[in-house]
């Protein structure tokens, strides 16, 4: 009864799949995936909809089906009838491209290769994400290929004491504040502000804490943005010997130097030298070179408690000072430093081109930390300017942390030092690519790409080498792999370098015949095939 059972379903379904009906619905939800995926390829990039359509299981599905309504619809018309040779010849074309495009699935290539001015290449990086754990000390080193997932994905792989946790294909740093109760966060503190003026508006995120992603100096244009302790505010605000302010680190305090409690002399190389007594000991500075003391041999001393800062060296020049709650910064109508208090919600002017300064938020128990996000990603003419991170949390040494493609990580254990890289998977030519020259012509009138092209060397072995040529629609073949122009880029020295797209496509035969057979197929069935025309006597008796 239970094999009668299954007899009757395996007929339905073989009836199912060779019905035209259902291949006119599966063609259609086949053609809604291409729409939805050609909008999310323009809107989102081409590595989301891969991922999220055209790779996808369900898309996947929807193709086998596909196939096996093809393949049950021809076999429902054996054995071979004259009049339904064009069909036949269809359908075994159709076979054909949906076996090319599943050997190219499993076993082409779909890479980039990076081409730097006068450097040999070889390696092709992959469409396929890959951690690389890296054991220096033991020159061991393991591989995790990632999931090709449109969204983030939970993992739960280990490996020695080393556990992946999460991955996320796409996505953006993002701050959060983490609190820290075991520094002196009054020391340690950190804020975020807003500076602006009528055409100009940035958001500025300062720490001095150890821990904390963000920095406490920057440079915006001209103007050098300084984030210092508090405690350093109200030395700031009145004037001193030499425009000098000594600093206690270790006791939190700063004080203004007296004309009989340092000592000025000429040092090497007529720098400055300033001699502190402090206790029983003499400390030699070179303001004008680090707040550092120095030893005899002339080098910094990292852990010296006290500190001098030569206040005239901030003076000609756009310095804006700020400790915390305060900012400060040297007035050139009245050569004194001003110093100003920075309340929630209150714009402070400051002395150049209008500028505002607010104080956004202050804390003293935690500090910012950027971590990735998940986000979707957004396409602009053809580069995303969102989500283009890629990022793995691990858990290692009692630890938490982020690897992503712009940074690798470094983890010390007790069995060793531990190297974490983010990127994609490799392949290795059988051959090495040399980039010549890169040549590039712009529109005229603008700087504009009207075309580019690469003039490489190519090196195997003892075969010697060859001259290539490549730009667009010429590309350069070598054994089985296609190498097209894609893209460039500049190298820090000046010269471009050049982006080579590499592709191989063993199901390409398979694909070619099977789209002749389907045009041959088309022709034979639809114009030569000819019903014979009934004789009039019968069409007059009927």
């Amino acid at each position: 009864m239970k094999f009668q059972s299954f007899v009757d379903l395996y007929s339905k379904l073989y009836r199912m799949l060779g019905n035209v009906k259902f291949a006119v619905v599966i063609i259609l939800i086949f053609s809604a995936y291409l729409t939805y995926g050609t909008f999310m390829e323009s809107y989102h990039g081409t590595d989301y909809a891969n991922r999220h359509v055209y790779k996808s299981v369900d898309f996947m599905f929807v193709q086998l089906l596909m196939f096996l309504s093809i393949l049950v619809a021809t076999l429902q018309r054996l054995p071979l009838k004259r009049h339904l040779y064009g069909f036949y010849v269809i359908h075994l074309g159709l076979i054909l491209l949906f076996l090319g495009s599943f050997i190219t699935y499993q076993a082409g290539v779909d890479g980039n290769l990076t081409l730097a001015p006068n450097s040999a290449a070889r390696d092709v990086q992959l469409n396929e994400d890959q951690l690389t754990i890296q054991l220096p000390e033991e020159g061991r080193e393991v591989s995790v290929a990632l999931p090709y997932r449109a969204r983030g994905i939970e993992m739960d792989l280990e490996w020695e004491g080393i556990k992946v946790l999460r991955f996320l294909p796409f996505s953006e740093l993002k701050t959060s504040w983490q609190e820290d109760k075991l520094l002196d966060m009054s020391r340690q503190h950190s804020g975020t502000y807003r500076l602006e003026n009528d055409n100009f508006g940035e958001d500025l995120t300062l720490s001095l804490h150890p821990e904390a992603d963000f920095e406490s100096t920057l440079q915006l244009g001209p103007l050098n943005v300084h984030y210092m302790p508090e405690l350093l505010a109200e030395c700031f605000s009145k004037p001193s010997y030499k425009n000098l302010i000594i600093w206690d680190a270790q006791n939190g305090s700063c004080y203004l130097p007296q004309n009989d409690s340092i000592k000025e002399k000429k040092g090497m190389g007529g720098k400055n030298m300033i001699e502190l007594k402090v206790a029983d000991k003499t400390l030699r500075f070179l303001p004008d070179l680090s707040p550092l003391p120095v030893d005899e041999n002339l080098k910094l001393l990292d852990k010296a408690e006290h500190r001098i800062f030569s206040r005239a060296l901030f003076q000609d020049k756009p310095h804006l000072f700020i400790f915390g709650r305060f900012t400060s910064f040297f007035e050139k109508e009245s050569q004194t430093w001003q110093v100003r208090d920075l309340k929630p919600g209150v714009d402070v002017a400051l002395p150049w081109m209008g500028f505002r300064l607010k104080l956004n938020r202050h804390e003293t128990a935690s500090y910012p930390k950027r971590s990735p996000s998940e986000v979707k990603p957004i396409q602009d003419n053809g580069e995303l300017i969102q989500g283009g991170l890629k990022a793995v949390e691990i858990e290692a040494a009692g630890s938490r942390f982020w690897v992503t493609t712009s940074q690798a990580m470094s983890l010390n254990r007790k069995e060793g030092r531990v190297i974490f890289i983010l990127g994609r998977k490799s392949l290795k030519l059988p051959f090495e690519i040399t980039l010549d020259q890169f040549k590039m012509d712009t529109d005229p009138g603008t700087n504009n790409p009207a075309s580019y092209e690469s003039f490489v060397t190519l090196f195997k072995g003892n075969e010697g080498s060859e001259k290539h040529h490549v730009f667009m629609n010429n590309p350069m073949k070598k054994e089985n792999f296609t190498f097209y122009q894609a893209s460039y880029f500049q190298t820090q020295e000046g010269p471009y370098g050049s982006v080579f797209s590499v592709n191989y496509d063993p199901g390409r035969p398979w694909k070619y015949l099977g789209s002749l057979l389907l045009v041959l197929g088309s022709i034979w069935h639809f114009v030569l095939r000819k019903k014979p025309a009934r004789p009039t006597s019968e069409v007059a008796h009927a």
